[in-house]
């Protein structure tokens, strides 16, 4: 029998557990947060989603990963961008991560100089 979400209303907060156990069937911002980082790549995803369970559940398991993305439409994603950065965010400390480990100036030069 499934096990639907329960999610918490205006907390953007979803708790989605399998059926007659207390593990995660989903991994996502709204089950777990951000655990691999702010809108994490797939490099990010498979070298962190396991550990992070694995600290969740409190054991190691062996398991089975479907990855699913949602696209927007590109004008309302660009324009939500706008905004976004308009009210102040950057990307300053975003996180780069190649095999595992932040990249190198090499392997990710900056794109622009100056502030």
């Amino acid at each position: 029998m499934l096990r639907p979400c329960t999610c918490q209303r205006k907390k953007k907060r979803c708790y989605c557990f399998r059926p007659h156990r207390n593990e995660n069937w989903l991994f996502s911002r709204y089950s777990t947060g951000w655990k691999c980082g702010l809108h994490a790549d797939w490099t990010e995803l498979t070298g962190c989603v396991d550990q992070e369970l694995d600290k969740n559940e409190g054991e190691t398991a062996k398991r089975r990963y479907f990855y699913i993305t949602l696209l927007r439409e590109p004008i309302a994603r660009y324009l939500s961008e706008f905004r976004h950065v308009q009210r102040g965010a950057t990307w300053k400390n975003a996180r780069h991560w190649c095999l595992g480990r932040h990249a190198t100036t090499d392997e990710l030069p900056p794109c622009y100089t100056g502030r």
